[in-house]
């Protein structure tokens, strides 16, 4: 069950990636706002055959990616039916590639595309090394979003989980509950943080006409504040079902799996959504502008990334897609970001390359049972459990595990094995080294601790029985 909860989601995540970064910067070929590949050129210029090549080269290779890296993504988490920590693994490598080779494609086409600018001479003079500002709009803007204070009831509601020990009590009682707890308000602030930032940032001017440069930033910040209440409070519901199922069931199915991620789908497609809606209505209300903004700053653009240093701005909007932001490289605090950023990703590809390591060695290995003069170990990848002879209280074979509420305390639950420390509601302190869907099982008391182990190999239970007697009756 484990592993197809991880196909799942894993295989809808990768689709949602894929198909985002397509969405976003799929179009850049074409002719749009005096650009082509995010290069400002004449109208002329997409009849000139070098531009004609390079275009369509950008464009079957763009898509060829995409449908590549799409199946790929969609194929990786099959990985888990095989061996748990092999598909987590070959997925890690999967997104740190994508990763890395979709934006290094949007660089190299923008290099290439200003190449031939400046081949041609496709140059202006009218160079702008400050930021425009239409001080009308600026004066206006708070009136543009929607309130952050809509994000409060979530917040109120994901802080209740916290305050109220009746709800608060029976998360901490099982491993990992505190996880739950904390996400329940993270999540609210996050996305009330995210829609300060998207709609507080400073209004970009589009148009020499201050109506239209109104009309674009007003659509902009209330499309994007309306796309975080959205997400926001579909999070906050997913989230609270699950802890209240937890709290009011003591644990979670399938189906409750299902409800959190159709929640959290909602949430994806509105961001998906608003990101089309601002596309589609900018490129609407430009096309009809009579008197555009017309500049030419791709001398600050030209390595594939910004670097101004008369832009006193940290972030600017993205060259190639409007809905995603790009550091100013010459801004004192760029290199710290940067730093910043290599050390997250670094850390986030180590903790999955570990965990990969530690899900394949958990279904990798077998239980082993070694047993000298007077001393018994029991070993399972990283756990194991020593007894002596005289602390065998008994031991017996059983047909299956005992009836009871197993926490998981410190150990792995998989599809194939349970290994590790475990609470029993009445078993109390429990070891396991079980392979799944084997029998029989040999139940092995000890002091303040019961332990369960078989093996997958034939006549192998049996004989660690007798063993396991005999080291008790010397």
């Amino acid at each position: 069950m484990m592993n197809l909860i991880l196909f799942i989601l894993f295989s809808l995540l990768d689709a949602g990636i894929v198909g985002l970064c397509g969405l976003c910067y799929s179009g850049r070929e074409t002719y749009r706002e005096g650009m082509i590949l995010g290069i400002h050129v004449p109208p002329e210029a997409v009849e000139n055959d070098e531009v004609r090549a390079l275009t369509e080269n950008y464009r079957t290779g763009f898509r060829r990616f995409q449908r590549l890296n799409l199946a790929a993504g969609v194929l990786c988490p099959a990985f888990c039916f095989l061996n748990t920590g092999a598909g987590f693994l070959v997925w890690t490598l999967w997104i740190l590639e994508y990763c890395l080779l979709f934006p290094l494609r949007s660089i190299v086409s923008l290099r290439k595309m200003y190449a031939v600018k400046k081949k041609h001479h496709w140059i202006r003079n009218d160079i702008h090394p400050h930021v425009t500002v239409d001080t009308r709009v600026s004066a206006i803007s708070d009136r543009f979003p929607v309130p952050w204070q809509w994000h409060l009831p979530a917040l109120a509601a994901g802080i209740g989980m916290i305050l109220f020990p009746a709800l608060r009590n029976p998360l901490l009682d099982l491993p990992g509950g505190w996880i739950y707890l904390a996400f329940c308000p993270a999540l609210p602030v996050f996305f009330l943080c995210f829609h300060l930032f998207l709609t507080t940032r400073g209004n970009r001017v589009f148009s020499q006409d201050t109506e239209v440069n109104e009309k674009v930033n007003r659509m902009i910040k209330r499309t994007w504040s309306v796309v975080m209440l959205i997400a926001d409070y579909s999070s906050c519901l997913g989230l609270v079902w699950l802890c209240l199922r937890i709290v009011f069931e003591g644990g979670l199915t399938f189906w409750d799996y299902g409800i959190y991620t159709v929640a959290d789908l909602v949430g994806a497609a509105a961001v998906i959504t608003g990101i089309l809606l601002i596309r589609q209505r900018r490129r609407d209300i430009l096309s009809l502008d009579p008197h555009p903004l017309l500049t030419d700053d791709d001398e600050y653009w030209k390595n594939g990334w910004y670097s101004n240093p008369y832009d006193r701005h940290l972030f600017v909007e993205d060259r190639m897609n409007s809905s995603s932001y790009s550091l100013n490289m010459a801004h004192p605090a760029a290199k710290w970001w940067i730093a910043f950023a290599v050390f997250i990703c670094i850390a986030a590809v180590s903790v999955c390359i570990i965990l990969a390591v530690i899900l394949g060695d958990l279904d990798g290995s077998s239980p082993d049972l070694k047993i000298t003069e007077d001393q018994g170990m029991i070993s399972y990848s990283f756990y194991d459990c020593s007894f002596s002879a005289d602390e065998i209280q008994s031991v017996e074979l059983i047909s299956e595990l005992p009836e009871d509420d197993y926490d998981r305390v410190n150990g792995g639950d998989t599809d194939n094995v349970l290994v590790g420390y475990f609470e029993g509601e009445k078993t109390g302190e429990v070891m396991m080294f079980l392979i799944k869907g084997e029998t029989p099982l040999i139940r092995i008391e000890l002091p303040g601790q019961t332990v369960f182990l078989n093996s997958d190999t034939d006549g192998q239970t049996e004989k660690w029985y007798e063993e396991i007697n005999m080291l008790r009756d010397k």
